[in-house]
């Protein structure tokens, strides 16, 4: 995926954080466990942190989801080209996953997962009381969640509220594709 022409928006509040509690890239690097030179490419969005480094930064700055999903009254419509997708890494092993908003700073977090069979990719509950939605455009899946496999094929659609940590992973011969849903962002 390209570099954006327009700064990045999640990589400016995270910029804007930092600065507003007075700290270098370094103090953050410090308190982040990662380099300096990785957290200056966030923040002039030239690099996509996963999922995972987003909490941890987001941690370090004692930001809350909301900090990330402030509204923008002059960008009211984004479209978002399928070209320009940009890609959503998550622990594990697993193909990064299509962002089909704009960025994770809204109020959810839509994205696209192309993934083949294979084994078992481990997922987090976006918060407490989060909520996760998927539709299988292609394929089945079997989720895993609170010790109960739930298998959904092609234009099935789940809905939970999970209590922890779950499982996902491809349950039909060849490749599977869907849309998911995380309220809030998952990051």
């Amino acid at each position: 995926m390209g570099v954006d022409p327009e700064p990045d928006a999640v990589g400016e509040r995270i910029r804007m954080r930092r600065r507003e509690l007075g700290l270098t890239l370094q103090d953050l690097a410090h308190r982040t466990g990662f380099s300096r030179s990785f957290l200056s490419q966030v923040e002039i969005g030239r690099s996509r942190p996963s999922v995972s480094a987003l909490a941890r930064i987001r941690s370090a700055l004692d930001m809350t989801t909301s900090m990330f999903t402030a509204d923008e009254p002059d960008r009211r419509v984004r479209v978002v080209r399928k070209d320009r997708r940009k890609a959503v890494a998550y622990p594990g092993g697993r193909h990064p996953l299509e962002l089909l908003t704009p960025d994770l700073q809204r109020r959810f977090e839509v994205t696209l997962s192309h993934d083949a069979p294979g084994p078992w990719h481990d997922a987090e509950p976006p918060e407490p009381a989060g909520e996760v939605f998927g539709f299988v455009l292609e394929g089945a899946y079997e989720i895993e969640m609170d010790a109960e496999v739930h298998t959904v094929r092609t234009g099935d659609s789940i809905h939970a509220t999970p209590r922890g940590p779950y499982r996902v992973r491809v349950a039909s011969d060849g490749p599977a594709r869907a849309i998911w849903i995380a309220i809030p962002p998952a990051f």
